[in-house]
């Protein structure tokens, strides 16, 4: 009957420090914020989570953006698209490997913020 309690702000899951990182990219900004909800402490995670709110956030808003040029939006709107992807798998792989790949602008607006 000698139970130990849970931790105040326990987390609902065990993931270790790289995947929990990684993981707040996989659904962009939605698990941005449902990891930083979590994450109180540990600023690796943060750091991620805040870049990825803020790199999915940046693209949704500049791709709306780009649909309303005429003629070639179309076309650039699929070119930035692409990058999008490329840019999104290199942050899942940094965060997998320990690394804070810090993005222009909003790389340091994440570690301002973590």
């Amino acid at each position: 009957m000698n139970e130990i309690p849970a931790e105040k702000n326990s987390k609902p899951y065990k993931l270790e420090k790289n995947m929990e990182a990684a993981t707040s990219y996989l659904l962009f900004f939605v698990s941005g914020l449902m990891i930083l909800q979590n994450e109180k402490k540990d600023k690796f995670i943060r750091f991620h989570a805040f870049q990825s709110i803020y790199f999915s956030l940046g693209f949704l808003v500049l791709a709306a953006l780009i649909n309303y040029i005429p003629v070639i939006g179309t076309k650039i709107n699929e070119l930035f698209s692409v990058i999008f992807f490329f840019t999104w798998l290199i942050l899942i792989y940094s965060a997998i490997y320990y690394r804070e790949l810090k993005l222009p602008f909003i790389g340091e607006l994440a570690k301002e913020r973590a």
